[in-house]
């Protein structure tokens, strides 16, 4: 087969597996007395439960992406997921995909009356919780929330690349941001969809900044990290021994999946931007306002249900796995140091509740560190999944 009918042929076989229903499903809410009706997108990957008895009981995680991720993140979840017998579940947050638009002081309320909703609509009682970069504030807000929806004997959340307040992660690139006037961040979404959709004949010519955006499964052909490169090429290899992902299909599935996000709505990454940022009329971060303050209360609380549960085990323990970048230049070193003194790494005071791990993850950065195939395997064994024969 020559290369160009290789080529195709890996094309049409990527633009058929973004095709699947799977990857863009949508749900409703009804007008309540403080919102008006809102429809949100996601994606429903991974493992397939048989029958509405099996969904109760299929392991399954709820992952939140980070700024410009969408329910297409599915698509870099799903095989690891579906081979380790894990249901995943990608959300699109106010203005991505086909979800609705909401102010920026409505985002994390938005979120918190979607969730328990969709999940009792799928009849999932349980979840893992996972996210990256921004998505921690999501995370964070909905284990406060809502701590029942983790499974009772192996409550599980993870964050990659959490994002941290650069008052505490101290990068200076970030604290430079915050000085950026609001009004800028209203064609924030904007920059990277002209890189990406308008000025892709050219980018893709050149190989660059294209090759960069679809980091997924292919690396930048402008970087000069030959550890991240080195990285990236055997997590491929790993996709396609393993996984029967060929490389030729993750490399167009890669170029897809970034055309297909910015096709669509991603006016939301504004108002996420101001919300990372602190900054514009209503931002918030409503219970992870302070990191430090929301990991005590949550200790406290784990505490008290330890006492009042008389079946108690150490092994119910609430499970934290914290995964850093080699190199992130969006928290630093400062904003890992942050994060692992709050929760107790150091001093392990908060044993007694918490099963707190820190990993660093060699040869990666801000955005790649959630794309090791061995990290989603350990991840989708945290939450309860294991190897399929």
């Amino acid at each position: 087969m020559s290369m160009t009918s290789t080529t195709a042929s890996a094309r049409d076989q990527a633009l058929n597996y973004i095709s699947d229903p799977r990857f863009t499903q949508k749900f409703s809410l009804p007008a309540s007395e403080s919102q008006d009706a809102i429809t949100v997108s996601y994606a429903d990957v991974g493992f397939k439960p048989a029958s509405p008895t099996a969904s109760r009981t299929t392991p399954t995680v709820l992952f939140i992406p980070g700024m410009f991720g969408s329910r297409y993140i599915g698509a870099v979840l799903d095989r690891v997921a579906r081979r380790y017998g894990v249901r995943v579940l990608v959300i699109d947050r106010p203005g991505m995909g086909f979800s609705t638009e909401v102010p920026l002081a409505q985002r994390i309320p938005t979120w918190i009356r979607v969730v328990p909703r969709l999940l009792a609509h799928l009849d999932i009682p349980h979840v893992a919780l996972v996210a990256h970069s921004a998505g921690t504030l999501y995370l964070l807000n909905t284990l406060h929330h809502y701590r029942d929806l983790l499974h009772p004997e192996r409550p599980y959340v993870a964050i990659m690349g959490p994002w941290v307040d650069p008052a505490c992660s101290k990068v200076a690139a970030m604290q430079m941001l915050q000085y950026i006037p609001t009004p800028a961040f209203s064609i924030w979404h904007r920059i990277p969809r002209f890189f990406v959709v308008d000025a892709a004949p050219v980018l893709t010519t050149s190989g660059t900044v294209l090759n960069k955006a679809t980091g997924f499964f292919s690396a930048s052909l402008g970087t000069n990290n030959a550890q991240e490169l080195t990285t990236l090429e055997k997590n491929r290899q790993k996709l396609a021994d393993e996984y029967d992902f060929p490389r030729d299909l993750q490399m167009e599935l890669g170029t897809i999946l970034t055309k297909k996000i910015f096709d669509e709505n991603t006016v939301g990454a504004n108002g996420e931007a101001l919300q990372c940022l602190r900054k514009g009329q209503g931002w918030s971060w409503e219970a992870c306002d302070d990191y430090a303050v929301f990991a005590k209360s949550l200790v406290s609380a784990e505490r008290q249900r330890r006492q009042l549960d008389p079946n108690w085990q150490d092994s119910m323990r609430l499970k934290v796995r914290a995964y850093f970048a080699e190199t992130d230049i969006m928290i630093g070193a400062g904003g890992q140091q942050y994060i692992e003194d709050i929760l107790g790494w150091k001093d392990k005071a908060f044993d007694d509740v918490l099963d707190f791990e820190s990993v660093t993850v060699p040869g990666t950065d801000h955005d790649s560190v959630m794309q090791p195939v061995e990290i989603l395997e350990q991840v989708f064994i945290d939450a309860g999944g294991s190897l399929l024969r």
